[in-house]
């Protein structure tokens, strides 16, 4: 009785077996998907952040020394530009035209190195 069915439905059986792991393999492959994607927008968000603070911590720096030399805008704006790419916020725009609305020279008689062992005589 069983090999009769089987012979008469063998077609059938094979699709619905087909049809049962494709649904398998799309089940896992979309709950993968959903992992990645979850994994890769926490990764954004962790980048975004540590943009973000490397923006604020130069704006306080060069605030603070009331200048920003050019090669230090440079490396701000590639900062700037990552950041502002990946969807931060616009605190870090305010923040960022600050620093750049510095001068570039130093005030007069002010000179500040950034190397710690440096010395003024």
């Amino acid at each position: 009785m069983l090999i009769e069915v089987i012979s008469q439905y063998w077609l059938e059986l094979i699709f619905g077996c087909f049809t049962a792991f494709l649904g398998f393999c799309y089940k896992g492959l979309k709950n993968e998907l959903i992992k990645r994607v979850k994994e890769q927008e926490a990764v954004k968000q962790g980048l975004v952040a540590i943009l973000r603070q490397t923006i604020y911590d130069n704006y306080n720096k060069w605030s603070e020394r009331g200048y920003c030399p050019i090669y230090a805008r440079e490396v701000i704006s590639d900062v700037y530009a990552q950041y502002h790419s990946l969807g931060g916020n616009d605190v870090g725009t305010e923040l960022y035209n600050r620093t750049m609305e510095l001068p570039t020279e130093a005030p007069e008689g002010k000179i500040i190195s950034d190397n710690k062992f440096y010395k003024e005589h």
